[in-house]
């Protein structure tokens, strides 16, 4: 982000005319448009966490039929803090569109808290998850903290402004994106 945040200063203070600077958030692939992004890498380190593999693969194939049941696994973060998460389709869209110089940001006007986020992966790979600000690990839950360390900022949630109407990241495209991953 530093090196990002440098750029940009510098071409603002450089005689470059007409610069358009575009600035997206979390990008997430679309069934038209697969990109195993970030956002995948982190439910595919959840799932090796708690080896699910194999029974995630039989739920998508319609073979598993009894219930797993575990205890609540925690993620240390902000409950309430948004994770911008924006499809590759709506960024492309918005940069080929835009014809003014200036700076953009192609980020989610209405994101979902990471609350919401763990919920929906929860359910689709059958982990009862939550997201708390302070807790003792499980062992479990501190091999996860340090494989996932990389997307601890992420855990915090952020406040971007947004340029973009609208980008909806609901449950089923969140069930959609695991699936696809999974697949791929």
């Amino acid at each position: 982000e530093r090196s990002k945040a440098l750029c940009e200063l510098e071409i603002k203070e450089s005689d470059i005319p007409h610069v358009t600077i575009f600035k997206p958030s979390v990008v997430m692939g679309t069934e038209k448009h697969p990109y195993p992004g970030h956002f995948s890498q982190f439910v595919s380190a959840v799932i090796k966490i708690h080896q699910r593999a194999e029974i995630i693969r039989r739920k998508i194939e319609g073979t598993l039929r009894l219930p797993v049941i575990e205890p609540v696994f925690r993620i240390r973060g902000n409950p309430q803090g948004k994770l911008n998460l924006v499809t590759v389709d709506t960024v492309a869209e918005a940069m080929a569109n835009t014809d003014k110089e200036g700076t953009f940001w192609l980020t989610n006007p209405t994101p979902p808290t990471l609350s919401q986020l763990v919920e929906w992966v929860g359910e689709f790979i059958m982990v009862s998850m939550k997201i708390e600000p302070e807790f003792k690990p499980t062992p479990i839950e501190a091999q996860f903290m340090k494989m996932a360390s990389s997307f601890a900022p992420y855990l915090e949630g952020d406040d971007f402004p947004s340029d973009l109407e609208s980008c909806s990241i609901t449950r089923e495209f969140i069930h959609g994106t695991i699936k696809r991953t999974l697949l791929s």
